[in-house]
């Protein structure tokens, strides 16, 4: 745990680093060219109180800030009300320096956060897609936390670490919090002071820090990690927002995340039968956009018809070639199938359209 000093600077340069997008908040409303509304409650899978609207009494632009205030109200049968917005379908970035400026709210079951998640959670879902918590907060006026969540290490086995202020409490006066975010490393900052570093050596499963991210800025209520509200949290309570800000690295070559790709050129299925038993080998060959191998891809595959034993990931060898995926049949009466979810590499994009095949099968 380190011990940051809160002097937050208000100036947009950053020496190493190339300011890409900005939102500080100077119109007299939210800029629905940056941001788009989440709505509604449910729980938010954590358990949540709240009800998210887009009303102006829960999120607001007021004097060059964003507000976002979470009050104690009814709304559709949920006792508080608060907002959630995010940059998703409208700005992503992959890698850079991505900062805000913010005075947090406090309070038994308060919980601000400044949160990224991978821009293909719709189609990989949680906690494939990654999750990089900027900052959190769950109540305490001195500390906040900053984690990643990703298979294999998501929700109460995410990695991360915390932050104590020495300077003012985070209620009480902005603080600067931000994420320095490159290939295989992500670095977390309090006011300029670094507390936190991820590598991809680091996590117990698969880096997914390697795509687009987009930003979110919520306010909880209530949930499994803060706990909830009692007697001694008062309402309304306000995450107020000077600005957030996006930088790049300019002597990062992004353009080989564009021309590096890679594919499955080739599935193989094997079946082998012992008594009742039917056991399914499959390799799967990995190649780049000019058909050449490319070793030390992680290949992620889903099986079906199978039972027992089924291997999920592996990585390809100097040939390209991942394997054996293995999994056992019980039955002879239904065919054995394996389908390539995804295959991950730094620096390298899945072309998944550049399959012959995504899924092989067999009937034994």
């Amino acid at each position: 745990m380190s011990d940051p000093t809160a002097e937050p600077e208000d100036s947009s340069e950053r020496d190493g680093w190339e300011l890409v997008w900005q939102d500080e908040f100077d119109l007299s409303y939210l800029d629905t060219e940056n941001w788009i509304y989440d709505t509604g409650a449910g729980g938010w899978g954590n358990e949540e109180l709240q009800f998210y609207t887009n009303s102006s009494k829960n999120v607001r632009t007021q004097e060059g800030m964003l507000i976002i205030e979470a009050r104690q109200e009814n709304h559709h049968g949920n006792d508080y009300t608060s907002a959630r917005i995010k940059t998703q379908t409208l700005h992503s970035w992959t890698y850079g320096r991505i900062e805000a400026r913010m005075k947090l709210p406090t309070g038994q079951g308060i919980w601000p956060a400044f949160w990224m998640l991978g821009e293909d959670f719709p189609s990989a879902g949680w906690p494939d897609c990654g999750e990089i918590d900027i900052m959190e907060n769950i109540g305490d006026p001195w500390t906040i936390y900053g984690t990643v969540h990703g298979p294999g290490y998501s929700g109460g086995n995410g990695i991360g670490s915390s932050a104590t202020t020495s300077g003012d409490p985070l209620n009480e006066a902005f603080h600067t919090y931000a994420i320095e975010w490159q290939p295989d490393e992500i670095r977390w900052y309090l006011d300029g002071i670094e507390y936190h570093t991820v590598t991809n050596a680091d996590v117990p499963g698969k880096w997914v820090f390697d795509h687009p991210f987009f930003i979110i800025l919520n306010l909880a209520v209530g949930g499994e990690w803060p706990g909830y509200p009692d007697q001694t949290t008062q309402f309304p309570q306000q995450l107020v927002v000077d600005y957030v800000r996006v930088y790049r690295d300019p002597d990062l070559d992004l353009s080989a995340l564009e021309k590096n790709k890679l594919h499955a050129a080739e599935l193989r299925m094997d079946l082998k039968e012992e008594e009742d038993t039917v056991m399914g080998e499959v390799y799967v060959t990995v190649v780049d956009q000019n058909g050449e191998p490319v070793e030390g891809a992680l290949v992620t595959v889903g099986w079906l018809g199978v039972v027992t034993g089924a291997t999920r990931e592996a990585e390809t060898d100097e040939e390209g070639v991942a394997g054996p995926f293995i999994a056992q049949k019980t039955s002879y009466s239904d065919e054995i199938t394996l389908c390539v979810y995804d295959i991950a590499k730094r620096m390298y994009r899945y072309d998944k359209e550049a399959n012959p095949q995504t899924c092989v099968y067999k009937t034994p």
